[in-house]
């Protein structure tokens, strides 16, 4: 029962959300005539509350998917249940309810960007310009074909928002703890204080990446270039190497690998 509170807790935050959710429940259970709409507003969000809470269904649904509880409180509609008895007490009270839900904003409101959770987008895609410009210098022009590039953890989110035509050795899967996850080296060495760069090299030969991107703050134990990366790029905090120890690369060349890469997928067409 202390593990169902505290994934509540987190969940909630500060808790005024779900006050406000709570307080909206109990208005519309007076207040709502509709029935399909005190059905799907009422009955079902308390009766998922309910069942949230009930230690034998927390211990059923993690036998199917441990670490993924809080998701239940995905399925509540808190936002359109505030916001429609926000309404309808406006509708209902026009000062008052104008004048109390301004109160209300006031309190329980907060700047979003102050905290560390939401940042300012840096561009239409709402993911770090930095990823933008790697994937830039590294993906295909034919956008039928597909590369393999290893990137550090803290940008493996954001790859496949921009394209698909990046693949990538692990992801972000790798990266939480409660998830049934495969062993990946490649994933353990970047996660290592020190890298050892032949190491390095040789694990993303072995998952077949065509780039290897690094980031500046990574401490790298020798160079990789004498390990066969070639750098081709970079970025304010990351390096750009093509891997000429990868198949691909060393069949073909480097000058010659997208023309190849392009002949070889028209070939399979």
């Amino acid at each position: 029962m202390i593990d169902i509170v505290e994934i509540f807790k987190e969940y909630n935050g500060t808790g005024y959300f779900c006050l406000l959710f709570i307080a909206a429940l109990i208005y519309l259970y007076f207040t709502e005539e509709n029935k399909s709409l005190r059905m799907m507003l009422v009955i079902v969000p308390t009766v998922l509350q309910v069942l949230f809470f009930i230690p034998y269904f927390y211990f059923a649904y993690n036998m199917l998917d441990e670490g993924t509880y809080y998701r239940i409180l995905w399925l509540l509609p808190m936002t359109l249940v505030i916001a429609y008895s926000a309404v309808k007490v406006i509708g209902t009270h026009l000062r008052l309810g104008v004048a109390l839900i301004c109160v209300l904003f006031a309190l329980c409101g907060s700047y979003t960007y102050i905290g560390s959770v939401f940042t300012m987008a840096e561009n239409p895609y709402h993911i770090p310009d930095e990823v933008i410009q790697i994937c830039d210098m590294i993906k295909p022009e034919d956008k039928d074909t597909r590369i393999w590039a290893a990137f550090p953890p803290g940008l493996v989110h954001f790859v496949r928002q921009y394209t698909t035509n990046i693949m990538l050795p692990f992801g972000r899967d790798s990266m939480v703890d409660t998830w049934k996850k495969a062993d990946n080296e490649l994933f353990d060495l970047y996660m290592s204080p020190v890298i050892p760069a032949d190491r390095l090299v040789k694990s993303a030969t072995d998952y077949q990446c065509d780039y290897v991107i690094i980031s500046r703050e990574d401490v790298i134990d020798g160079d990789v270039t004498d390990y066969g990366l070639k750098e081709v790029g970079a970025t304010d905090n990351y390096v750009v190497y093509s891997n000429l120890e990868n198949a691909v690369w060393y069949d073909v060349g480097l000058e010659n690998y997208n023309s190849a890469l392009y002949r070889d997928s028209d070939e399979d067409k």
